[in-house]
């Protein structure tokens, strides 16, 4: 295979090209010419490379193993007949076996149709999720997704500490460090979040049509592709909530103020989808995803630190692993709220002057008695 059939699959392979050259990713437009500049047999590349995806975008092809078999055949066949009717005087003096030349043919239909199931896949998606989480992978931003299949409820942290208790049949997608001026996460499913407050990096959650924004709280939000609505609610402090199609939408994203449709404790949001119709409703006691973080205050009065670990364990789904007969005496007075997990921990370990990790999956705490 020649140097420019090389870097024409190199080119058709790397996400960020695929990226650009669909037009979902404008930063790149000077890192793809710079990379052409200067140099004929790159920009002709680059140029084929581009033509390639653009014919072959949003045109799904068939991709059966009769399809490829078939194409790969007429491939083959096309090969060997112009080898047989070219005279023998016009034959370079050095070639490749037959067999090679048929290979790279075949290996090129391959390559085509494999685009144009990349193309099918990837330009439509079973969800508006899958959507958005594409949309960022292309842009080569390292995501990471969690799903949760069979478990009642996980605790997921996320880069910045914020927790996350994701529901049975939920996934969720965040890339693996935030960026500087604001925190995303996409979900699809249920979950509860409980977002460390930082009033600087706005934190958004993006469930399908509907954007939640908040600079510190905690809330629920449960958004599964085929419901007919999606809903919000608040626990503590206040949440922004607006659609993706609303016209004042880039505002609202990158305000790093509350703006929108504001909610407070104990206020719901529905969003009805075939209505397009955002409803805002006064509950006297929000229940979304019937986990028992939602109903607990963790409000403490010299309390066994045993019971505020048992209280963790259960809201967050978590193991404690502490040595009980150490830490027998030792109690705590403190509100700990609507903060994150690992910023509880942080604390009760502060009062205690103990210490915790993370360790295969569970919290071992470090502590010494207090008697």
């Amino acid at each position: 295979m020649s140097n420019r059939t090389d870097a024409l699959h190199e080119l058709l392979e790397d996400p960020r090209f695929i990226a650009w050259a669909t037009g979902n990713a404008d930063d790149l437009e000077d890192y793809w010419n710079n990379w052409a500049a200067d140099n004929l047999a790159r920009r002709e590349t680059l140029d084929q490379a581009r033509s390639l995806v653009k014919a072959m975008e949003g045109k799904p092809i068939p991709v059966s193993d009769t399809h490829i078999k078939r194409s790969v055949e007429r491939a083959l066949q096309e090969a060997k007949r112009q080898e047989i009717a070219q005279p023998q005087w016009q034959r370079p003096v050095i070639i490749r076996p037959l067999y090679q030349r048929w290979w790279a043919i075949a290996a090129s239909v391959l390559l085509i149709i494999g685009l144009g199931w990349w193309t099918f896949t990837t330009r439509t998606p079973r969800s508006i999720y899958d959507q958005k989480v594409a949309q960022v992978n292309h842009t080569g931003r390292l995501m990471i997704e969690v799903r949760n299949d069979s478990r009642p409820i996980q605790h997921v942290q996320l880069p910045d500490g914020s927790s996350v208790l994701l529901q049975k049949n939920s996934r969720i997608s965040f890339p693996q460090k935030f960026r500087l001026d604001k925190r995303e996460v996409y979900l699809t499913g249920e979950a509860f979040f409980e977002v460390m407050k930082n009033p600087t990096q706005p934190f958004l959650v993006y469930a399908d049509e509907l954007v939640t924004k908040v600079l510190g709280t905690s809330f629920g939000v449960k958004a599964y592709a085929n419901d007919s609505a999606i809903t919000v609610v608040v626990k503590t402090g206040k949440v922004s909530v607006f659609t993706q199609s609303d016209r004042q939408f880039t505002h609202l994203e990158d305000s790093r103020t509350l703006t929108g449709l504001v909610l407070s404790p104990n206020e719901q949001v529905t969003y009805e989808r075939k209505e397009s119709r955002l409803t805002r409703a006064l509950v006297e006691k929000p229940t979304l995803l019937n986990i028992p973080i939602e109903k607990q205050l963790f409000i403490y009065q010299e309390t066994p630190i045993a019971t505020v670990f048992a209280d963790l364990e259960k809201a967050y789904d978590v193991d404690i692993v502490f040595d009980a007969d150490v830490m027998a005496h030792c109690s705590i007075t403190a509100t700990l709220g609507d903060d994150p997990l690992m910023q509880k921990l942080t604390w009760i370990c502060k009062v205690l002057e103990a210490s915790y990790e993370l360790k295969e999956g569970r919290i071992i705490v470090s502590g010494k008695s207090c008697q």
